[in-house]
Formats: structure tokens, sequence, C-alpha cells
């Protein structure tokens, strides 16, 4: 199955109404906090048990609902419970099970010939049927049903990006392919308030798209056109929402991602397969050299011989090898940190010191080669948002101690920033990677303005500042030439990072080796950075006070050198505060 735009599609559009899924399930560690029907957080006293509402609880019935349906790994209870909560609550077809569930693929065959899925998936369709007490001969439908929700459901994820479940959606979006470098990517909208009239009013507004009638049959295709037409929102659940990343041509293929983007080919291919069952052929895959974002994200430098005190990696002598033990490293730190096995000191050391000092290498009689991951490789990525997050809680922690909550608050923005930067740099060469990057500019944004208002010097009222180079980017049509407007704002984060980077990362050895977030040069090999005639002026920054400014600049700060204190970063930055003098 494949759904094709009938009609030029620009940036930025919407293409399905906001869609309710047929069946979902929390995770089961959200049960207790969010609801069951719309994950919601639950409010302090719910009205009803697991559910956030009265509306929410009638969406379902007991029966499809089990809150502790048994592990069989590797299905878990989430799985279980959509997959009940699919059969209970719609009007299955069946003529076609168990190849074709409601028109959704099942990839039964595929899957139960798998000996590692097989077994669990059989005893997870006898629970499910012994629950329904169905009278069947056999539990080939709630096979299909389980085999439905492995290949069609999506996880959930909240505003943060934290993942709280699964959602099986129709045809709509569950016709949508993958692609490594998709079109159009999707969110949910956790809501209910989404009435029928106002579903009926967007399907008005958005693109027509059409499934390729030649991969299927007369029905299915019917069936999308009536939902299509309908445009039906009415139901619960977390909504989703498909919009166009790139301009779609007229008869081109609409895709979107099924997993992380942020990944090398051979781990991406190996996370589609383990999942889906199926292998990638887009063009990002195939490239023959491989596309350079793809370079980059398994990457290594090799720089000059330089003495590592990461002491168990000496005696490496394969390039491969050695980038597999960094990873490895680093990856068993993170791995801890997830976990609660490492104190959060201990975790920023393991993973900085591999980060900052690489590991040498050496083959044969040949002089040894220090090599470092490349600054946007996967791990490195990985690496970056657990420190960020480290040294974020370190910074809580130490609250009684202002100085030292500062210095990790300091550290955490420094490394949301360089993350935010790399994931600009590959988003400049592969325009999907748009939604990660957005994701880390706003973090980015938060730990800046957090890190500026926590420590405020002065006292303040409260007003907005806004970056005036970035406000003329704000127009009606900001999404359209979304490739100028990209190189406008890297022009002035360029112009932002000559004056902050050098305070950012002051007691941070591996940040401070780039001169800069945006240029992924290692400055010198052992960490000193030579000052540039702009690091030696003197620091000046002029503020228009907001009764001073005219219409339209509610602020404006000019900045000369580099920062050497609070109020000078808080200036800078624009906070949503007033400041003084």
């Amino acid at each position: 199955m494949e759904i094709l735009a009938a009609e030029d599609i620009d940036i930025g559009t919407d293409l399905i109404p906001p869609l309710s899924p047929l069946a979902s399930s929390l995770y089961d560690s959200f049960l207790s906090s969010h609801c069951s029907s719309c994950f919601s957080l639950l409010p302090q006293a719910p009205p009803h048990p697991h559910y956030c509402s009265a509306a929410c609880s009638l969406t379902d019935s007991p029966i499809d609902s089990p809150q502790s349906p048994p592990e069989i790994s590797p299905i878990l209870p989430s799985d279980i419970r959509t997959a009940l909560r699919l059969l209970n609550s719609t009007v299955v077809v069946t003529s076609s099970s168990p190849h074709r569930l409601n028109g959704l693929l099942t990839n039964h065959h595929r899957i139960m010939s798998d000996p590692s899925l097989s077994v669990a998936i059989q005893n997870a369709a006898s629970f499910i049927a012994t629950f329904l007490r169905s009278n069947r001969e056999n539990t080939e439908l709630e096979e299909a049903a389980i085999c439905s929700v492995l290949t069609n459901a999506v996880e959930v994820q909240d505003s943060t990006g934290l993942a709280l479940g699964i959602a099986l959606y129709d045809s709509r979006f569950s016709w949508i392919n993958h692609s490594c470098s998709p079109n159009s990517c999707y969110r949910f909208v956790n809501t209910i308030t989404t009435s029928y009239q106002d579903g009926l009013a967007f399907a008005k507004t958005i693109p027509h798209i059409i499934t390729n009638t030649e991969t299927s049959s007369n029905f299915e295709s019917k069936a999308f056109c009536s939902l299509q037409e309908q445009g039906r929102t009415v139901g619960y659940g977390p909504k989703v929402i498909v919009r166009s990343i790139k301009k779609i041509k007229d008869g081109e293929e609409i895709t979107v991602s099924y997993m992380d983007l942020l990944q090398p080919t051979g781990l991406r291919q190996s996370d589609l397969w383990s999942k889906y069952r199926f292998m990638c052929n887009c063009g990002r895959c195939v490239a023959s050299p491989p596309a350079y974002v793809d370079s980059i994200l398994e990457g290594v430098l090799a720089l000059e011989p330089e003495i590592t005190t990461v002491s168990h990696f000496h005696g490496t002598t394969n390039k491969d090898e050695a980038a597999g033990k960094m990873s490895d490293h680093i990856q068993g730190a993170i791995d801890d940190f997830l976990s609660d096995d490492i104190n959060r000191k201990t975790c920023c050391e393991k993973i900085e010191s591999v980060l900052h000092h690489g590991i040498q290498i050496k083959a044969d009689s040949s002089q040894p080669h220090h090599l470092r991951l490349h600054p946007c490789h996967h791990v490195a990525l990985n690496a970056y948002i657990t420190l960020a997050t480290a040294y974020k809680i370190r910074s809580v922690d130490s609250e009684i101690d202002m100085g030292k909550a500062f210095e990790m608050s300091r550290i955490s923005a420094a490394y949301s920033f360089f993350l935010a930067c790399a994931s600009h740099h590959l988003f400049s060469a592969e325009p999907s990677f748009a939604i990660s990057a957005t994701s880390f500019w706003k973090n980015a944004g938060e730990s800046l303005l957090d890190l500026a208002l926590k420590f405020s010097m002065e006292s303040s009222v409260e007003t907005t500042y806004k970056c005036t180079k970035c406000l003329t980017l704000e127009t009606p049509n900001s999404h359209r030439d979304i490739k100028e407007k990209s190189r406008q704002i890297l022009s002035c984060v360029t112009d932002i990072s000559q004056v902050v980077w050098s305070f950012l990362t002051r007691g941070c050895p591996y940040l401070a080796k780039f001169r800069s977030p945006v240029d992924f040069s290692f400055a010198t090999t052992n960490g000193d950075r030579e000052e540039s005639n702009e690091d030696q002026m003197a620091t000046r920054v002029y503020i228009i006070k907001e009764e001073e400014a005219t219409e339209g600049q509610v602020g404006i700060i000019v900045p000369f050198g580099k920062l050497e204190s609070l109020p000078e970063l808080k200036a800078y930055i624009g906070t949503s505060y007033y400041l003084h003098g």
C-alpha cells in the first residue's frame, strides 16, 4: 500500500485531519499517572480510576482494558491491551484475516514464521481469546490483531518527546510508508475537544491524496476514499496529524519515518527489520557512497597523537574496533544513567572522558593515531542529550550551593546549545531532520533562558524580549524558503556564539576544544584555545530599555567582544524579564 499526492503540496501543509486511534494503550509505567484514554496527565484526584474524566472512562469497557495482562516477551502488555481494544471496539472484517484486519496489513505469515515471535504471539492470542471468552475453533483472529499492532502501531510521545504508549490508526495514516528521508512527519494532539463538525471543516482544507489502486483492492480503495471524504475525527485517544516537511509533487508518494533518523544506515536497517520485518530501499539507504549525513553519523576523526587517559583502550589496532569501543563505553554510561545504576557525576566523567580524550590506535610499527568520535556521531549526539540532562539534575540537586548550581546549569546549557548546532548542521544537509533540530533548538533556548533567569543578579519586572534579527523571520509564510531562513538563523547563532561560547564552556574541556558550537573543527589537541582578536576586545553590551525602544523594538542588544558576567549573558540572549540599566 502507498499514499500518493494528487496535487502539488507545499511545505508545512497538514495532509490529514486529526485522527483518533482505532486502539491505543499506555505503557505500564504510565498507567497510574496518565489517562488510559487520552494519554493526558491524571488530576490529583481523578474522577475515575485510570481516566481523567467521565467522558474518557466511557471509551473503554472493563473487558477491553485489563490493566495487567501478562508480559510474554517480546510481546509487551501494551501490545496485548491494544489488540484487545482493537478486537472489542471495532467491527472486524474477517474475510481477509489473518492477512488484513480492517484494511490494515498484519504481516501475519511473515511474523509467525519467525520462531522468536511466533510462540509469544500464540500465547498472547490464547490469553486474549480466553479473556474475550471466544468460542472460535482457533486463535487466528487474535494472532492477526497482535500482528496488526506490531506492524502498524506507532509510539505516542508527549510534547517533550517522552514515549507514553502506542496507538493504532486507520488506513489514512497506516498506509503511509516509511522513508529514511521522508517528505512528511507526524505529531500527536492529546485532546478530546475536536468535534465532528470541526473535523469536517478541517477536511476541506487538506490536499487531495490518493492510494495506489494498482496495489490495493477495490474494496480497500473505496474504504479509504470513504474515510477521507468523511474526515471523521470523532473518538478519543491521542490524535495524530501528518504534515509535509518538504515540497511534494503531484503523484509523489507521501512518506514518514518509522524510527529515529539520527542513526547511520546499518542501525536504521537493523531497527526496521527487528520491529517491522522489512529492509528500507530509500535513496538515503542505497546511496553509494553513503550520504554525507550517514558518513558523519558514524564518523571518526584522526588527530595528531595525544596521551589519552582512557588507558584500557590502548592496544587497539583497528579503526572500526576503536570506534566500537568508544561507542560501547559511552553507551554503557548512558544506560547506567538511565537505569540509575551510576551516580550522575560519575556518569558525566565517564562520558566526557571518552569524548575529550578519544582513543589511541597503533597498527604494526606505524605511529599511533589519536581518534575521536565526530562531533555529529550518533553516539556523541546521545551523549550530549545525557550530559545536558545530567548536569541539569545536578544543578537542581546543588541548589543549596548557588555557585555550584550555577556551574552545573551553565554546562548543561552549553551541551544543549552544542547539540542544537550539531543537529542544525545535519539538517542543512538533510531537510527531514527538521523535527529533531527544532526540538533541540527549543531545549537549548529554554536552557539558556533558565540559566539567565535562575541566577538573575538584579530585581526584574516581567516583560518580553526578542532577538530583532529573528523577528524579521516571523512572516505569514515563514515555513517557505526554509533553507534561506535556516541560513539566517545560523548567522544569528554564529553572532551569539562569538559572544557567549567561551563563557558557557569554561571548565568543560571537551566543548572548550571547539572554537564555536557551529565550527566542528577542534581548536587544538590539548584543549587550550587561542584567543581571537574578537575575544580580546573589551566586553561591552548596550541595552535599549523598554521605554526607550521604538515600536517593534522591544529590546535591542548590541554585543562587542565576549561576555564575562551573568547580567551580560542575560541581556544578550533576551529573557522574558525586563533588565535595568
